[in-house]
């Protein structure tokens, strides 16, 4: 009897035993592995894009005798949206972005006066057709976010055109100036970013009227807003 009773203990016993090692192994979890950090992203490489935006200002203009100092001087209020291509190349080291970028734009931007004096009038217009940018390009990234700071060449074509309503006098002339300002860009995705940015422009001044004894000096300095898409490679 009593070797029957401790048989059945000891089972008793290794049935306990034996359910509560299968509740420890029930109860334990693996570790959960760590995510994988995501990489930084990196600007280095080259992109081409698109550009759309306004510019604004005045077209400041001078008369005089030729040889001689300006008799009359004014202002024209100037604006007009514009569009067109850019290209261009990033390089990072640490959080730094060095680049250069050069686009070109059809423009819409424009000056425009007239004067009437009894039943003559005498009008101006003075057109920006192109407007292109040769620019170096220095910021800070975090990460998918790019502030910067640009400047460098601008160049472009001005057309002028006087009329008395009788006959009309056109001119094109060539500019060549600089160009300064900042902007924000955001990728998207690893291909495609997209920003803003804003741009002061000073063509400089030249004569776009002379006869011989009269000129007419024209002053070319505007604003611009633009926004772009960039594809990167």
């Amino acid at each position: 009897m009593n070797l029957k009773l401790m048989t059945v203990t000891s089972a008793a016993a290794l049935l306990a035993a034996s359910s509560a090692f299968a509740a420890d192994l029930a109860a334990y979890e693996p570790a959960p592995v760590a995510p994988v950090a995501a990489a930084p992203f990196d600007w280095t490489g080259f992109y081409v894009g698109g550009i759309g935006g306004l510019g604004t200002g005045d077209f400041e203009y001078d008369l005089g005798v030729v040889g001689g100092p300006s008799v009359l001087d004014g202002e024209i209020s100037a604006g007009g949206a514009f569009g067109g291509v850019q290209v261009g190349y990033d390089w990072q080291t640490g959080a730094w972005v060095f680049g250069a970028v050069a686009d070109i734009a059809i423009t819409g931007i424009d000056a425009s006066a007239s004067i009437s004096s009894g039943p003559d009038t005498l009008s101006a217009k003075s057109e920006l057709e192109y407007l292109g940018t040769v620019r170096a390009r220095v910021g800070y990234a975090f990460d998918r976010a790019l502030v910067y700071g640009h400047g460098g060449l601008a160049y472009g074509r001005t057309e002028q055109t006087l009329s008395d309503g009788f006959a009309e006098i056109s001119a094109k002339q060539n500019r060549t100036g600089w160009t300064i300002g900042a902007g924000i860009e955001y990728a998207v995705t690893d291909k495609v970013s997209v920003g803003t940015e804003y741009g002061y422009v000073d063509l400089g001044r030249k004569d776009v009227f002379n006869d011989g004894a009269l000129r007419i000096g024209e002053d070319v300095r505007f604003h611009t807003v633009k926004a772009a898409v960039n594809f990167r490679f």
